[in-house]
């Protein structure tokens, strides 16, 4: 789905990131995330409240992060904005509580999924 509709349907404050790997090649951004299942307006309250996944921006044509050195560690979404943008590609950025500073990830891409990561125990 488009960055805006994906930012519509899911709410990412206070989810967690756990890992970022982008992968200049294949043009791909991959967040590990925990998110905030809770916070999610789908929420079955039945369900665990924090969610292990993957973040996946695909065909990413500009990404980067200020400051372009830092540690993430369970680092808080503390914000998401949709950017002006150029083309037909569209522009988040994320802003992170990181360990000894604020981190902002600017990502143009045109395409983002989210796919949920089982655990051993089936959650």
């Amino acid at each position: 789905m488009k960055p805006s509709e994906f930012i519509k349907m899911y709410t990412l404050f206070d989810s967690l990131v756990e890992d970022l790997k982008y992968n200049e090649v294949e043009k791909q951004l991959k967040l590990t995330l925990e998110l905030c299942q809770w916070k999610q307006s789908f929420y079955v309250e039945t369900e665990p409240e924090m969610q292990l996944g993957i973040l996946i921006f695909s065909d990413v044509t500009f990404y980067k992060t200020e400051p372009q050195l830092f540690n993430l560690d369970s680092s808080e979404i503390l914000e998401v904005d949709l950017l002006p943008c150029d083309g037909e590609d569209e522009c988040i950025k994320m802003v992170l509580n990181g360990l000894d500073d604020v981190i902002v990830l600017s990502i143009q891409s045109n395409e983002v999924e989210w796919k949920e990561i089982k655990t051993e125990d089936g959650q």
